[in-house]
């Protein structure tokens, strides 16, 4: 895999906070995420709390001027300020249109916000899972154990990651026919890790040939099943079939997850970055 050839201070480097925590109360069946998570995303959304901070007040202002007009418009119809009715009934068309507008911002801002939330704590948590590569140095043990967080950038090695999910036969198949595509996988720098799903397992019964292949990796430990679980739920739910599809999870050198994709097709993602490379587009994140 890329001479994996790591000190093994690397591989008790220290753990990623837990991504999200369940807040206990399950009737709500609300998350809590780790000051971390919240951290990266408001450093990533660096304006979204002032967005929020104008919505608020916007939204005080509104509602003000529309209690305001409302008690013009009852007056009015008392008999008092009766000139002040069409002013007023003007008045709460404009304040209950923006209000309507400041509520759907103020919704589509909270839920890109959900969405960077739990797409950050997936990739946190698919980051603590270990693997187990073939580093073909002789010297000493063939086989490395180091969780996934040591391929991003800055720990020594970095690497592309695509979690291939399937059947074990579907895995097998795909592998088998991928041996070609070695050494495009490694100058690409793409490590493959084949889970069995639901099982959450290495696949079994791998030739030697495709166990020492330096872009190879396999899942180790019993954390997979548990993570991926809610991926081979939503996978079946949008009709992806595990035993003649598959689907891909991707994980960019930075450690974000980079895209889902249904199918495995290793050619594609090896064309992908190359085609970035000749584009003379930056790759160091992708």
């Amino acid at each position: 895999m890329g001479k994996i050839l790591i000190s093994k201070s690397r591989f008790n480097e220290r753990r990623i906070s837990r991504s999200f925590l369940s807040s206990g109360d399950k009737n709500n069946n609300r998350v809590e995420y780790s000051r971390d998570i919240l951290l990266r995303e408001e450093v990533e959304s660096p304006f979204r709390k002032v967005r929020f901070f104008i919505y608020a007040t916007s939204a005080a202002g509104c509602i003000t001027s529309l209690l305001v007009s409302l008690t013009r418009i009852l007056a009015a119809l008392s008999g008092v300020n009766t000139d002040l009715m069409n002013q007023s009934l003007e008045n709460v068309a404009v304040d209950s249109a923006v209000l309507a507008l400041l509520a759907l911002a103020w919704k589509r801002d909270t839920e890109a916000q959900q969405s960077k939330l739990q797409r950050a704590a997936k990739g946190a948590e698919l980051a603590k899972l270990t693997i187990r590569a073939y580093s073909g140095d002789e010297s000493s043990s063939k086989n490395l154990i180091m969780p996934l967080s040591s391929l991003r950038q800055g720990r020594g090695i970095e690497k592309r990651v695509a979690i291939c999910a399937a059947s074990s036969e579907k895995l097998s198949s795909v592998l088998q026919a991928s041996i070609p595509l070695g050494q495009n996988l490694v100058e690409n720098d793409w490590v493959i890790v084949p889970v069995v799903v639901p099982q959450g397992t290495a696949p079994l019964g791998l030739d030697k040939e495709l166990l020492e292949q330096k872009w190879l990796a396999l899942p180790c430990g019993g954390n997979w099943k548990a993570v991926l679980d809610d991926e081979v739920t939503q996978a079946s739910s949008q009709g992806i079939d595990l035993d003649t599809d598959g689907f891909t999870i991707v994980m960019k050198k930075n450690g974000k997850v980079g895209q889902r994709t249904r199918g495995i097709n290793l050619k594609r993602l090896c064309g992908e970055v190359m085609d970035r490379k000749e584009l003379g587009l930056d790759v160091t994140n992708v």
